[in-house]
């Protein structure tokens, strides 16, 4: 009986050991920041590529391709948006601290200058390309 558990225990610890996983890349080879957040470009269908407001701002501008998903995070203390400068492109509800929505990249490739409705002088990009 004694070995039987023994070698059921050590059975168990060889598959906890063969279990794991690089948590650091995703499936579409974007890199997970040590938040969680997926950072770099992502496409239809896949996991959303994030924008992470904090400090009032945007962050480095994100590429994504046409139509993508992409997750809009905001860990500042202020509400904030992420609406296209020309008005038209795509505009976001307000968050608040710790919200988060998704939203989808337009479908025509071009670079997209973002600002808060809340505060004009957040400015970043979203590039969008196949």
């Amino acid at each position: 009986m004694r070995r039987l558990l023994a070698v059921l225990f050590a059975l168990s610890l060889l598959m906890v050991a063969c279990g794991g996983s690089d948590d650091s890349v995703t499936s579409n080879g974007n890199e997970l920041g040590s938040d969680g957040a997926v950072t770099g470009t992502a496409g239809e269908g896949e996991n959303p590529a994030t924008i992470t407001i904090k400090d009032f701002a945007y962050g480095e501008p994100l590429t994504v391709e046409p139509g993508a998903l992409i997750r809009v995070v905001n860990e500042d203390s202020a509400e904030h948006d992420v609406d296209a400068e020309d008005g038209t492109s795509f505009n976001t509800d307000l968050l608040g601290q710790g919200e988060e929505l998704t939203f989808n990249a337009p479908s025509e490739e071009g670079t997209y200058d973002i600002i808060c409705s809340n505060h004009q002088d957040m400015s970043g990009q979203l590039i969008v390309a196949a």
